[in-house]
């Protein structure tokens, strides 16, 4: 089984993170497993994102990432509260993966691929 890690922090929208990454494209069948958690999510300051698979299909369109008002804990993704979600992906294509802040936060992402 083929197993690809990628993970990053953004301050700013990023509409493509996975552009320019090693999951640019879906390099075999199998699943991409999303993790996503914000330092901040109010009203004045929170990330939002959406995921649109290789087939087109929107799985998550502009839903708020979960935030832990941890600021000085940036890169920390805890599991009780982050976004997690895993969806299949066919080989080929390119998954775009978006997130747009408001107001001034930051964002910790992984991205886990398991191939067949």
């Amino acid at each position: 089984m083929k197993t690809i890690i990628v993970t990053g922090f953004e301050a700013a929208t990023n509409a493509d993170v996975l552009q320019g990454t090693r999951l640019q494209t879906v390099p075999s069948n199998g699943i991409l497993a999303f993790e996503v958690q914000a330092a901040d999510n109010v009203a004045a300051n929170n990330y939002s994102m959406s995921i649109e698979l290789p087939d087109g299909s929107t799985p998550a369109n502009g839903v708020l990432v979960p935030g832990s008002l941890t600021a000085g804990l940036a890169g920390i993704i805890d599991s009780r509260v982050a976004f997690r979600a895993a969806f299949g992906v066919g080989q080929g294509g390119h998954c775009v993966f978006s997130l747009t802040e408001t107001g001034d936060t930051e964002v910790f992402w992984r991205v886990v691929f398991k191939g067949r």
